[in-house]
Parts: C-alpha cells; sequence; structure tokens
C-alpha cells in the first residue's frame, strides 16, 4: 500500500512540475498519451471484444455529458478527463483502439493525443492477461498511432 501511494505520488509530481514548466514558458501542449489503469480508462476496454474488465453499463456515466455510458470507470469525469481540462484540452484523448479501428484507413494521431489506460493491465505481462491486452502490447501499436 505504501509503495503504491508513493509511486503515485511520485508520478503525480513529475506530473506538476512538467505541468508548471510548459506554463512558465508558454509552450502549447500538442498532445498527451495517458498510461494507467481503470483511473484513467475512457473506455479502451469496450472496444476489446473479449474482455471481461468493461464499464459501458447506464449507471457507469450518469453524470457524464449527456449521461450516457462512456466505458470510464466512474459515474462521470476521471482522472484523465480532470488532467485533460486542467490542460485546457477540450476532452479527453479517445482510446488507441478507437483510433485503430476507424475505417478512414488513417490512423493519426489526434490533437489531443491518445489514451493507452486500460483496467487490469500492468507492467508485467501475466497480470490482467485474460481480461485485458498487456501493456507491452500498446508497444506494438504506437507506430500505428504516429503514421
Amino acid at each position: 500500500m505504501a509503495k503504491t501511494f508513493i509511486t503515485s505520488f511520485l508520478g503525480l509530481f513529475v506530473f506538476i512540475a512538467n505541468f508548471v514548466s510548459c506554463l512558465a514558458n508558454d509552450a502549447a501542449l500538442p498532445t498527451i498519451f495517458i498510461l494507467r489503469d481503470s483511473t484513467a480508462d475512457v473506455g479502451t476496454n469496450s472496444f476489446i471484444p473479449d474482455s471481461q474488465a468493461r464499464a459501458d453499463f447506464p449507471q457507469s456515466g450518469v453524470d457524464f455529458p449527456h449521461g450516457r455510458p462512456t466505458g470510464r470507470f466512474s459515474n462521470g469525469f476521471n482522472i484523465a478527463g480532470y488532467l485533460t481540462k486542467l490542460l485546457g484540452l477540450r476532452r479527453s484523448p479517445p482510446p488507441y483502439i478507437f483510433l485503430i479501428n476507424q475505417t478512414s484507413g488513417h490512423h493519426k494521431l489526434s490533437h489531443a493525443g491518445v489514451n493507452f489506460a486500460s483496467r487490469g493491465s500492468d507492467l508485467l505481462d501475466t497480470t490482467g492477461s485474460k481480461l485485458v491486452r498487456p501493456v507491452c502490447e500498446h508497444q506494438k501499436i504506437f507506430p500505428l498511432i504516429w503514421t
């Protein structure tokens, strides 16, 4: 528990330090990449057909604009939504699987970025491997998103 708290605190500290640095330099934030677990998942698991870790139920969006299920593991905005609002972006970056499944043939990086967060994912390939795609699979997807 203490290890998780320290890791989360360190991650938040690094994020805030980078954010303050951007504000100090008046640099525009072109894109963001979100890598986490269910606390930042914006619907990634809803695009994995055989995933057992889904949140596309009516109660998972009642406080979100338009009150419909979003795939988030909350009843409204999650940490990814609040961070993107804090950064001045209009909405959270879409799930990477959404971008890959687009029928246009192009997997262009959206102006907001890409969300790789997925409930049940972990740095270890074996954790949640039966529920979601492990983080090592995300590394294979980066070139598809960038092109």
